[in-house]
């Protein structure tokens, strides 16, 4: 039963992560965090002996993600049109709800000392400012219309995803928002909406590749100091939390609906954070 709910909890964590790769300002990698899967993915997905021995979890994680982008590109973007304040909201809730999680990850073999506030304050300045020149206008997001094969243009994609698929996993950064700074977000967008394979196809296999690369470079970092890069990840998160916060946000009604569905969130990221138990497990 319990490996069962484990499964479950991993599935979900692929919804919200692949939902979150989607929304502009939302980091999937947070919400890896956020659901107790970032050292469990980054490990899992390391090496080929790794991907082979992870292979269940992995399948798992993987369904959810692409349920959840499908979702994204259907349902969730007409929500964040729609009810932007409290979808927001809601996705903070579920960042603040994990941050009793993040921090006995990382303070799991050692203690929080002053360096600490190094890595924390960088990153943290980092994803402000980079949310900063998103909400600005900066990149341009002009969709290609593509209708049939073209190898300039697949090779782009492959190149392109491999690229944004390094920073999906990246806490605090948007996948979305290197897309934009890529200039492909709104081909690929359209590319969902429709289903156009010529996009979808070497777009997926790019960020398959770029996920892979991110994983064992990530890996190798939080086995050489955990402790710091927990910090540097934590400075992420705090600041993703500045980089979805809503238009509109203020003294207002449709801010007062926001906190309570900000409130459903922290409960739904300490219930998940419950179900299946620790990170640490590998089952």
């Amino acid at each position: 039963m319990k490996k069962a709910i484990g499964y479950l909890k991993y599935f979900i964590g692929g919804v919200v992560f692949g939902i979150a790769n989607v929304i502009p300002g939302v980091s999937g990698g947070t919400m890896l965090v956020v659901f107790g899967l970032f050292d469990r993915l980054t490990e899992a997905i390391s090496g080929i002996k790794k991907i082979f021995s992870n292979f269940a979890f992995l399948i798992t994680f993987a369904l959810g993600a692409g349920t959840g982008i499908l979702l994204s590109a259907k349902v969730i973007g007409s929500m964040f049109n729609t009810y932007a304040i409290q979808t927001n909201m809601f996705f903070i809730g579920l960042i603040l709800g994990g941050i009793p999680l993040i921090l006995r990850l990382g303070t799991a073999e050692r203690k929080v000392k002053p360096l600490c506030i190094i890595p924390f304050f960088i990153s943290m300045a980092v994803v402000i400012t980079l949310t900063v020149l998103e909400k600005h206008n900066v990149f341009s997001m002009t969709a290609e219309n593509i209708t049939g094969f073209d190898m300039v243009f697949s090779l782009k994609m492959v190149v392109c995803a491999a690229v944004a698929a390094v920073t999906m996993i990246i806490p605090g950064i948007s996948g979305s928002f290197m897309m934009m700074l890529l200039g492909v977000y709104e081909t690929i967008i359209g590319a969902l909406n429709d289903m156009n394979f010529y996009v979808i196809i070497p777009f997926a296999a790019g960020a398959l590749v770029g996920i892979i690369f991110g994983a064992k470079l990530i890996s190798i970092l939080i086995k050489k100091n955990k402790l710091m890069v927990y910090s540097a990840i934590m400075g992420m998160v705090v600041g993703s939390v500045y980089a979805i916060l809503p238009d509109g946000f203020g003294f207002n009604l449709q801010t007062g609906y926001g906190f309570a569905f900000m409130l459903v969130g922290i409960c739904a990221s300490v219930l998940i954070d419950r179900l299946g138990g620790a990170e640490g497990e590998k089952n």
